[in-house]
């Protein structure tokens, strides 16, 4: 594996080495702690490498990590495993490629969260936490909030619109309204994720999307309006599964809103409402 941690406190790279022969399981020596413009005192042959750059700001330490053949620790498990021995805040590679500014943070006590990490150009480089899903102490500038731009990208599972209309199907973008009616019955299962919040105003514009799906239908081809709404009915039925009759009153306190006279999946809450304010 090879993964790029920043982390918080002092003379880090000078206590590391024991943390990361146990992590990855090899002796003591065969970890080579180096500095990351130093090509020449280097341990070449060794099992794990760690080459280490210091920061200004929020944070203090750039640790690029290295392990071959060694068992296999996902990326939040090194985090964590850093920041509980090392007694620091550790910054790792969030799931998102795609959005540059974030990132994921541990702490010593076990917490992970997104936060929106900021770079200045700098010698050494300058780094911020503007914003952080958890309050960390070492962060008392970042703003703490939840992060919604990261909720829609995450990847769900549209196994029953993909059956029927897959992708780089000519319909593919006819039939969003469906699958994103999918992907919120995947999101109600998976607990809302990534972090087990989801903002009312998101969950409004779903509920509108399904308004939608009945005329999205009509527009399809004969061949494929019945195997879609075969789906849509299947869709259905797992959303009345996942949530319980009240009404609309949830939803209504939620957004501070009225939905009388909507349709009937508008007058249901999730079993797991994933909303604590209107937003």
């Amino acid at each position: 594996m090879m993964c790029t941690l920043l982390t918080t406190g002092d003379g880090v790279p000078g206590r590391i080495a024991p943390t990361l022969a146990e992590i990855f399981g090899v002796p003591v020596p065969e970890v080579d702690v180096c500095d990351a413009w130093d090509l020449e005192n280097r341990n070449w042959e060794a099992s794990v490498t760690c080459e280490y750059m210091a920061l200004d700001g929020d944070l203090s330490w750039s640790l690029t990590i290295t392990a071959g053949d060694t068992p296999h620790i996902s990326e939040e498990e090194l985090a964590l495993a850093v920041a509980r021995a090392l007694r620091v805040v550790v910054i790792f590679p969030s799931d998102y490629p795609d959005i540059s500014w974030i990132d994921r943070v541990a702490t010593p006590a076990g917490e992970v969260g997104y936060v929106n990490t900021v770079e200045e150009e700098g010698e050494p480089p300058r780094w911020t936490v503007a914003v952080s899903e958890v309050s960390v102490s070492a962060f008392p500038h970042a703003e703490v909030r939840r992060i919604p731009e990261i909720i829609k990208p995450l990847q769900l599972p549209t196994p029953l619109t993909d059956a029927c209309v897959p992708g780089g199907s000519r319909w593919r973008d006819t039939v969003w309204p469906l699958l994103n009616w999918e992907r919120l019955t995947a999101r109600m299962e998976a607990d809302w994720p990534p972090s087990g919040w989801y903002p009312v105003s998101m969950y409004i514009e779903d509920l509108e999307l399904r308004d939608q799906v009945p005329g999205v239908i009509a527009q399809l081809p004969a061949e494929l309006q019945q195997p879609v709404q075969a789906a849509l009915e299947q869709v259905d039925r797992t959303y009345h599964r996942l949530t319980t009759e009240d009404g609309g009153a949830s939803l209504a306190e939620a957004a501070e809103s009225s939905f009388a006279g909507r349709a009937w999946y508008w007058h249901r809450r999730p079993s797991n409402p994933p909303w604590d304010k209107a937003n």
